[in-house]
């Protein structure tokens, strides 16, 4: 008998390269995915960045879940809500790996329970939860997002934003449209924004509102970071981002950010941000 080639999981997942994470396409069906070791240091996952992170942790979730189902056939896999917490503050010693636990409910929802340690510390726990399209079933809903040109130059810069300050409690970031080929790969020819790369668009802005020049923004760290979805997000659409500041404690702050397009609301995104000085 003539040995079939071992299938790598990205087949069974609708995200394509280049929104993959580096080296995902290598991973195999008989690979053991679910302790995955990340190839960067943390400290280039700072700041605005976290949302790389974040990116690579939720794409290991999907494909965890893919194998988990136990089918050939592709699916797409759209978080609808996620939480990532710190457990610890200390500086991460040595490599860091993720731990996952996928936990499939049915053919159309699962979840990922994901735990990030270096060699002696957890150091994160995540937990996000996707609704699951098979092929048929993806291009009936997300139609209106489909086009069929296939030579989209990726482009690794997002947009610009703007930032309106309101008051000392409240500022508002727009963010210019995305493109097509600032999502390509995130579907292939159903360009969708990715909720992380809006998630950096906020973040950059939260950080701004805490300038890197101040002594005290540099023990900044951020604790949690919750997203709640309600609808795909649409390229070469303008996006507001209204954003509510709370004083939870004297060392802690939370963003509540609201995302619409003036006439739709997309989601909310709760960020929490831990002063290491106070």
């Amino acid at each position: 008998m003539i040995p079939q080639p071992t299938k790598n999981i990205v087949e069974l997942i609708g995200e394509t390269s280049p929104y993959l994470f580096e080296n995902a396409d290598k991973i195999t069906i008989k690979d053991n995915p679910t302790e995955f070791p990340l190839h960067k240091s943390f400290e280039s996952f700072d700041r605005e960045n976290f949302s790389d992170f974040i990116k690579i942790l939720t794409t290991m979730g999907s494909l965890n879940l893919a194998k988990e189902m136990k089918t050939e056939e592709k699916n797409y896999f759209l978080a609808e809500k996620l939480r990532i917490r710190r457990i610890s503050h200390k500086r991460p010693s040595g490599l860091l790996v993720a731990k996952i636990n996928p936990q499939l409910e049915n053919n159309q929802k699962g979840k990922s329970l994901i735990e990030i340690r270096d060699d002696m510390n957890t150091l994160f726990q995540m937990e996000v939860d996707y609704y699951i399209f098979n092929e048929p079933s993806f291009r009936k809903i997300f139609e209106p997002h489909y086009n069929d040109e296939t030579d989209h130059t990726f482009s690794c810069n997002l947009p610009e934003t703007s930032f309106e300050y309101l008051n000392e409690n409240e500022f508002n970031v727009t963010v210019n449209g995305f493109t097509r080929n600032q999502c390509k790969g995130h579907f292939e020819n159903y360009q969708i924004v990715p909720a992380v790369y809006i998630a950096k668009c906020i973040l950059k802005n939260v950080f701004k509102a805490t300038p890197a020049g101040n002594p005290e923004a540099a023990r900044v760290e951020i604790e949690n970071v919750e997203a709640f979805l309600n609808r795909a997000m649409p390229v070469h659409t303008a996006f507001k981002v209204n954003v509510s500041i709370f004083q939870l404690q004297k060392n802690l702050k939370t963003y509540k950010c609201t995302v619409t397009d003036y006439e739709n609301e997309y989601g909310h995104y709760f960020i929490t941000l831990k002063n290491l000085v106070n």
